[in-house]
């Protein structure tokens, strides 16, 4: 029973679920019930009136005091294994969530609930305890609502999961153990892991960078399946199939979550593709003809995503439009409020018909789609499946909100792992975004306000939609309900929606958006349109001062900047982020030093290996391998999650010929990002030169294969490699690749001469049958008879190997015709006339041509009995000559190719 209620507490069930148990006067359904009706400020307004005591603060004097007196008192009155100690951790996390991310604000004075201090000494304390939020130097929002839920959550939940303390994690670093679950935990110490990751991932959101120990600990506790196998493994026997599969799905996407929030988020996409099969969601981007204006007559290609969700679970009509956050009007003379599309497949024929002959048909997969993508994609009608076929593209069914989640989530990957500002990817992104908000019917009201969100950022990159998405920005920073100094936009005090539970719903399994974000989100967007003063504005009434400061020196004006960092660092002293900015500005390694001294502050120690890395020319100094390796050391043992800094740590190891510690490097940070390529093809150089060929070949595979970019570099470097250790088929894989990179720039530069000539010298020694041809061979033909032969220009060599492969090819006649185009590029040589080599080596190439017309004129031809290769092979040899002799007559008389060439003559 306990743990079935804490799982119906950890999904966000409704309410309506526990109705048959609110009869019995038990806590545990009364707890559950308020935390399922987002009351969760009953439940420690319960506890604590039961409990009757409260911290006395008049012998404290700093942080860590308060966070050790405030541990202490929860380890004397709140039991390890007692379910309302972890209603209680759970209700604190949530007051706090909705305090500071979802709104409506709760007004009840908490920290006097916890505390016995006088009103005047209030103040003094609850800026304590957000000094004690503060991670390797980077101090918590200062201005953030009720601290002391969070912190006495996070303690709770260590206490509950016999933890190692993460406050003051620096002190005690080499202590911390990352959290493991382990097959057969107990499902209630699953459930309180899962939500001290939660309340991890909360932690970090009050920072401005993930850093420390919490992002470790957060993902080894979300990195196990085995945390959701525990829970369901222990449920009831009656609970039926659908509701344990919504504890997986619940898993999953939170999984993500956490990648997102810790930066690792290139190992999301396993997580997304089992969340997605888990509730047989269906959903697809593709192509369809759209008006978009007024006055578009005809409708014109754009991206649409087509969705449809498997089943709709009872939460997911939670919302109506009265309750959703206003979705503005587009106000536009010009464009519609949303695209206008025709049918699926309502394209022209021809049109279609065109588009196919573009497939690459290496790249499609057995059903047309490939599922292993962040975004599956149909490129042809008849990919899409049937059942999405189907829908009306203007008027798509609503989305079961696990579904809708997913959507977001993969708005948020794609975000992270693409080019800013990529016009394709703001398109894709669109079509996502527009897929939630014009469904029928309506999403959660988080789902929505985020959607809506969403599309605001995206909007405010274009001229024409820029008014809107500011307009809705600000709007949605306002109707979330929380303490707020200003408004833009009237609204009446009824109009906020008052459901907490609503909101509260899906709100762990978002990446986290507290209300300041979203201000200096709208703060970002005013200084990108040269808004500079509203920009300013918002960051002084958020006290973001650092933020302020660089959005100055963004616009060149350092020294407002250097002045209002100045004095934060007069007013707080300790604010190690606030040192390394000046120290950025400034360019001074003082500032950096202090900065690490003051917080460890791993952006500092990344900011002095920068600056020995390239010192300054006035610095007077050299660059030092040895100290800039010392610098990003430290950093990494303070934040080990950091792929830029595994990075550049491995390229200035690389450089320095520190080969291990360049192994070691680019070793983290492909298990950190399994697609980066170039981490692959570094990681790859340092085995070379510690000569472990079979490693370096294994990791160029997996580079080339996530080559998106088509360095060439990356497939020269496995070209290299292969052909060292006899792969002929990635050899030929490999020059293939290079001369499709290279040749419009190059031509004929791009083949790599003894390469080609191995490859050809292989082919040619097997046996041919046109029958019974290998990859190798098949290939190997393709490459030398149909691209080489559309690339030469002045390389007799290459023609000759064609010839050479014509002629294993038993086609004598082609064989002959590369002869002749080898003779034609030497000849037409203009350096032939001015220099006896080019004149020797065109003698050569004559006398090629002669002995191949003599081999080869007198064979079967190529229209088989009775034809012959060339007829007429003697007069063609003779006339050959009798140019070449015309051409030298005058200026190479006597010289060694011109007696030769009077003995090919008399042989005649």
């Amino acid at each position: 029973m306990e743990l079935l209620l804490q799982a119906h507490v950890l999904v966000a069930s409704n309410a309506d679920v526990l109705k048959d148990l609110q009869g019995q006067d038990t806590f545990d359904v009364k707890y559950a019930t308020y935390l399922l009706n987002g009351n969760g400020e009953l439940v420690i307004q319960d506890v604590l009136q039961q409990l009757n005591q409260k911290i006395d603060l008049c012998n404290v004097s700093n942080a860590k005091e308060l966070v050790d007196l405030t541990r202490s008192f929860l380890q004397t009155y709140f039991k390890q294994d007692s379910t309302s100690s972890l209603y209680f951790a759970i209700a604190l996390l949530q007051t706090f969530t909705q305090n500071n991310y979802t709104g409506p604000f709760i007004e009840t004075d908490f920290f006097n609930l916890f505390y016995n201090v006088s009103n005047e000494g209030s103040v003094k304390y609850q800026n304590l305890l957000i000094q004690s939020l503060t991670i390797l130097g980077q101090p918590a929002y200062e201005i953030l609502a009720n601290a002391e839920c969070l912190v006495i959550s996070l303690l709770m939940f260590e206490i509950l999961t016999d933890s190692v303390t993460l406050f003051n994690s620096s002190e005690n670093e080499n202590e911390i153990q990352l959290p493991e679950i382990q097959p057969g935990t107990n499902g209630l110490v699953a459930i309180a892991n899962w939500w001290r990751s939660r309340a991890l991932l909360a932690h970090l959101s009050v920072i401005p960078e993930p850093s420390g120990n919490q992002p470790s600990v957060a993902a080894g506790i979300m990195s196990s399946i085995e945390l959701a196998h525990s829970i369901v493994n222990d449920l009831p026997t009656e609970v039926n199939e659908c509701f344990r599969k919504q504890i997986y799905s619940i898993y999953y996407l939170e999984n993500v979550k956490t990648s997102l929030a810790i930066n690792t988020e290139h190992l999301c996409l396993p997580s997304l593709t089992k969340v997605k099969k888990l509730t047989d969601f269906k959903f697809v981007l593709t192509g369809a003809r759209a008006r978009r204006t007024k006055f578009q007559e005809t409708s014109h290609s754009g991206l649409i995503i087509l969705a449809e969700s498997s089943s709709r679970d009872g939460s997911s009509n939670d919302a109506t439009e009265s309750d959703n956050p206003e979705n503005f009007e587009l106000e536009s003379d010009l464009l519609l409020e949303k695209p206008i599309f025709d049918s699926i497949g309502s394209e022209p024929l021809d049109e279609q018909i065109i588009k196919r002959q573009k497939i690459d048909p290496e790249s499609e997969v057995d059903n047309g789609i490939d599922e292993d993508r962040i975004l599956p994609m149909a490129i042809r009608q008849e990919y899409i499946p049937k059942s999405l076929q189907d829908l009306n593209p203007n008027e798509q069914p609503g989305l079961d909100n696990l579904d809708v989640i997913q959507l977001l989530l993969r708005v948020y990957v794609i975000r992270q792992t693409s080019p800013a500002r990529d016009p394709l990817v703001e398109e894709e992104l669109s079509a996502i975004v527009s897929r939630i908000i014009y469904q029928r019917g309506h999403a959660n009201w988080t789902l929505f306000l985020r959607s809506l969100w969403e599309r605001s950022i995206l909007e405010t990159n274009k001229a024409k939609t820029v008014e809107r998405g500011l307009l809705q920005m600000q709007s949605l920073v306002e109707e979330l309900g929380l303490k707020i100094q200003t408004r833009m936009i009237p609204q009446n005090s009824d109009e906020i929606n008052d459901s907490s539970a609503t909101r509260l719903k899906y709100i762990h399994q978002l990446p986290f958006m507290p209300r300041w974000e979203l201000d200096a989100n709208l703060a970002e967007k005013y200084m990108s349109l040269g808004v500079l003063r509203s920009a300013v504005e918002i960051y002084d009434r958020l006290h973001m001062w650092c933020e302020a400061a660089l959005c100055y020196a963004a616009v060149g004006d350092e020294k407002q900047a250097d002045e209002i960092l100045s004095k934060r660092l007069q007013d707080f002293p300790d604010d190690a982020r606030a040192y390394s900015i000046l120290g950025d500005i400034r360019q001074d390694p003082t500032l950096w030093e202090r900065s690490w001294t003051v917080g460890k502050y791993v952006n500092a120690k990344n900011s002095l290996a920068r600056y020995y890395y390239r010192p300054p020319k006035d610095s007077g100094l050299a660059k030092d391998y040895d100290i800039v390796l010392g610098h990003l050391n430290d950093s990494l043992r303070q934040y080990p999650l950091s792929f830029d800094t595994w990075y550049f740590y491995g390229c200035v190891a690389l450089e320095s010929n520190k080969l291990n510690v360049a192994s070691e490097a680019f070793s983290r940070c492909v298990s950190l990002d399994d697609t980066h390529s170039m981490a692959w093809s570094n990681l790859s150089a340092s085995y070379i030169q510690q000569d472990k060929l079979k490693e370096a070949y294994s990791c160029l595979k997996r580079a080339v294969g996530f080559d998106s970019q088509k360095n060439w570099r990356i497939w020269e470097n496995f070209m290299i490699v292969s052909f060292r250790l006899n792969e002929w088929n990635d050899v030929l894989t490999a020059c293939k690749q290079l001369v499709s990179i290279k040749r419009d720039k190059q031509g004929e530069g791009s083949v790599d001469m003894p390469v080609v000539e191995k490859l050809v010298e292989l082919l040619i020694c097997t046996e041919y049958t046109d029958d019974k041809l290998d990859y190798f061979q098949r290939n190997c033909i393709e490459f030398v008879c149909v691209t080489l032969p559309s690339l030469i220009t002045t390389n007799d060599r290459l023609w000759k190997l064609v010839a050479k492969v014509e002629l294993w090819r038993k086609r004598p006649w082609a064989a002959l015709d590369c002869h002749e185009k080898a003779y034609r590029v030497t000849l037409h040589n203009p350096a032939v006339d001015t220099e006896e080599t080019a004149w020797n080596d065109t003698v050569d190439a004559c006398e090629d041509l002669v002995a191949a017309y003599e081999s080869l004129g007198e064979r079967e031809g190529k229209y088989g009995e009775g034809s012959l290769v060339c007829k007429d092979w003697k007069y063609k040899a003779r006339s050959t000559i009798k140019a070449l002799v015309s051409k030298g007559k005058g200026r190479w008389d006597g010289t060694d190719g011109w007696e030769r060439l009077m003995e090919a003559r008399s042989q005649l």
